[in-house]
């Protein structure tokens, strides 16, 4: 297998246990996936390639493991260059807010940018927001926030298990607001941010996703006694989906 000139011995990544940027050690690598434009083997020793290197790398802080892809592009005796990099695990996000409205995605951001800065109570707030943003685009606009989401609750727009984390991050963002003797954890910023998430993932994401879904599957309208076979003929000639 080839070996490449371009390694690393250290990657600088978000870990998300400590929540913080910090330098991951390299502790092993392997090439894979060389890829060359050589005709044959001769001509591999000028000809252009591509290739990827897998990097497991630790945590100083906490030595929890990152799988990095690095991918090359080079020649050989000419260059080798790096094209991209990529940390294949822990995956960067759990939650990708395509379809989500964007003023309410835009709040949503906020939240997740200030838990990366460990602003936690920050995030609660923002998080709380998202809801407020949330319930204005569903019709619910007029009262608090728990008069909205009860109305929502109320009208069938949102179950009462997604009502329940609603006033469950209400409450979180109220504390974050009012007591300033408090402060939050992290486990419970990630708490919220979380049913955030739940919430627009039902509501936004898995809601339109459903419907397409059952556009999808529809059967055409059963066909009418007068289009039914005509006498004589043999039911099973009806096709599969007669009843």
């Amino acid at each position: 297998m080839r070996t490449h000139s371009v390694t690393r011995e250290s990657f600088d990544l978000f870990c998300p246990h400590c929540n913080i940027e910090t330098e991951a050690p390299v502790v092993c690598q392997a090439n894979v996936g060389f890829r060359s434009s050589a005709i044959s083997q001769f001509d591999e020793i000028d000809a252009e390639y591509h290739g990827d290197t897998l990097y497991v790398a630790l945590c100083r802080r906490c030595r929890s493991p990152f799988l990095i892809r690095q991918s090359l592009h080079g020649v050989p005796g000419e260059f080798e260059t790096i094209t991209s990099e990529e940390v294949l695990y822990p995956a960067t996000s759990r939650f990708s807010p395509e379809g989500v409205p964007q003023s309410i995605r835009r709040v949503y951001e906020q939240a997740v940018r200030c838990y990366g800065a460990s602003s936690f109570d920050a995030a609660a707030l923002m998080c709380r927001r998202t809801l407020e943003a949330t319930c204005k685009e569903l019709g619910a606009a007029k009262g608090s926030l728990q008069a909205k989401l009860d109305f929502l609750a109320q009208n069938k727009t949102i179950d009462p298990r997604l009502n329940e984390w609603g006033h469950g991050i209400r409450a979180v963002g109220n504390e974050a607001a009012h007591e300033t003797d408090a402060e939050l954890s992290k486990e419970d910023a990630r708490d919220v941010l979380d049913f955030t998430e739940a919430i627009l993932m039902y509501v936004f994401i898995l809601r339109a996703r459903y419907a397409a879904f059952e556009k999808r599957r529809r059967k055409p309208d059963a066909p009418s006694p007068q289009s039914g076979p005509t006498q004589g003929a043999d039911p099973d000639d009806a096709g599969p989906w007669t009843s």
